[in-house]
C-alpha cells in the first residue's frame, strides 16, 4: 500500500490510537507488536471488549533515511513558548529545500544528540507535521533542537525549478497565487503536480521575512495572503515558483551546458551567454531550470546563488572573504514542446538535437 513510504526492515515500532493515546495505556491485549511483523489487535482476545482503532509508525535504519534526506533545519530556539520546528514553518523559512510530504523525520539537539519520540514530552513529532517542544511541558524547559526529513526519491533527483509566476496583486481581498488559477493561465508552463513551492515579494524578499500571515502556502494548493488576516495591514505583492517532478521536466529538455568554470569571479551559466555559446540548443523562454555540480549532485536555490531562474539561468559568485567559493556547475532547461518540435531542430546534426525528450 505504501511501497516508497516505509522501510522494509524497521528497527522499532510505536502504536497509538488514532486520537494519540499510547497503545500501552488502552488496556487492549495485542497479538502482534514488533517491528519485523507489525501490529495486530484481535477483538476475540479482549475479554468481551473490542480493539480500539490504532495507527503505527516505525523507526528505520540510517541507510534508508539517507536515500533522499534534507539538510538539517533549526529555524527556532526554545525561548518563549518552546522550540517549534514544524513542517509548515520550515517550508516557509527554507522554501524548496524540504518536501511537502515527508516520509520520515529525524530530530537531534543542535549538538547532535539523537532525540526519539517519548510520547508526552513532545507535542509534535511526526514527518508530516514536524517537531514541537513546549517549555511548560518539560522539567527545565526545552533544549534547542534541529530536524531533517526524508522525502520521496522524486524530490532528490535533479530538481526542476519553474519560472516565477505573479498572476495577482494584493488589491481587494489579498494576493492569491493559487495553483489551479496558475494552471489555467499558464497551461504549458507549470506542472500540475508540484512537489515544492517558494514565495517572494516581487522585489525579491523571501515571504518568511515580510511579517505577513499566510492562509495557504503549500505546493499542492499554491499560495494566498488575505488582507483581513494582517492585523490592520495589507499583504505585500508576491510571486511564486515551484519544484516540479522529474518526468515533467523531461518532456522537452535541453542537453546539459557547462560553458564556464568557477575560476576568477565565479561560475556564470546564464541563459544569455548560453544562447551565444550554444546557438539553437537552448530556447529563449525556458519554463524550468535544473542545476547540478559537474559530478551530478543536485543544487537547489540558495542565498549563495545570485541567479537561479529559467529566464536568466544560473550564477554563482565567489566570496573568498566569507570562505565561499563556487563549485563547477552545469545547467539544463525545460522548454515549451514547440521548441522540440520545430523543423529546424529536426534538421540539425544529432549531437545538437540530442534533446532528452527524444533520447532519454
Amino acid at each position: 500500500m505504501y511501497p516508497e513510504e516505509i522501510c522494509p526492515n524497521p528497527i522499532g515500532i510505536e502504536a497509538q490510537t488514532i486520537s494519540g493515546q499510547p497503545a500501552s495505556q488502552t488496556g487492549n491485549v495485542f497479538q502482534v507488536y514488533n517491528p519485523t511483523t507489525g501490529f495486530s489487535c484481535v477483538n476475540a482476545n479482549q475479554g468481551g471488549g473490542f480493539c480500539l482503532d490504532y495507527k503505527v509508525r516505525f523507526t528505520c535504519p540510517e541507510e534508508w533515511c539517507s536515500k533522499c534526506r534534507t539538510p538539517w533545519f533549526d529555524r527556532d530556539n526554545p525561548g518563549g513558548v518552546g522550540d517549534y520546528e514544524t513542517l509548515s514553518l520550515t517550508l516557509v523559512t527554507y522554501p524548496l529545500q524540504a518536501c511537502a510530504q515527508p516520509i520520515a523525520i529525524e530530530v537531534t539537539t543542535i549538538s547532535g544528540t539523537p532525540v526519539l519520540p517519548t510520547g508526552n514530552n513532545f507535542q509534535v513529532y511526526d514527518p508530516t507535521q514536524g517537531f514541537a517542544c513546549v517549555n511548560a511541558q518539560q522539567n527545565g524547559g526545552c533544549q534547542d533542537y534541529r530536524v531533517r526529513f526524508t522525502c520521496p526519491m522524486s524530490f532528490c533527483v535533479p530538481s526542476c525549478i519553474s519560472k516565477w509566476f505573479d498572476r495577482d496583486n494584493p488589491s481587494g481581498n489579498g494576493d492569491y497565487e493559487l495553483l489551479a488559477d496558475l494552471l489555467s493561465m499558464y497551461p504549458e508552463e507549470i506542472c500540475p503536480n508540484p512537489i515544492g513551492i517558494e514565495a517572494q515579494t516581487i522585489s525579491g524578499q523571501p515571504a518568511s521575512q515580510t511579517g505577513n500571515v499566510f492562509q495557504v502556502f503549500n505546493p499542492t494548493t499554491g499560495f494566498s495572503c488575505v488582507n483581513a488576516n494582517q492585523g490592520g495591514g495589507l499583504c505585500v505583492d508576491y510571486k511564486v515558483r515551484f519544484t516540479c517532478p522529474e518526468e515533467w521536466c523531461s518532456k522537452c529538455r535541453t542537453p546539459w551546458f557547462d560553458r564556464d568554470n568557477p575560476g576568477g569571479v565565479g561560475d556564470y551559466e546564464t541563459l544569455s551567454l548560453t544562447l551565444i555559446a550554444y546557438p539553437l540548443q537552448a530556447c529563449a523562454q525556458p519554463i524550468a531550470i535544473e542545476v547540478t555540480t559537474v559530478s551530478g549532485t543536485p543544487v537547489l536555490p540558495g542565498s549563495n546563488f545570485q541567479v537561479y531562474d529559467p529566464l536568466q539561468g544560473f550564477q554563482c559568485v565567489n566570496m573568498p572573504q566569507s570562505g565561499w567559493n563556487c563549485q563547477d556547475y552545469k545547467v539544463r532547461y525545460t522548454c515549451l514542446q514547440s521548441f522540440c518540435n520545430t523543423s529546424i531542430l529536426q534538421s540539425l546534426p544529432l549531437d545538437v538535437t540530442n534533446m532528452t525528450n527524444l533520447q532519454d
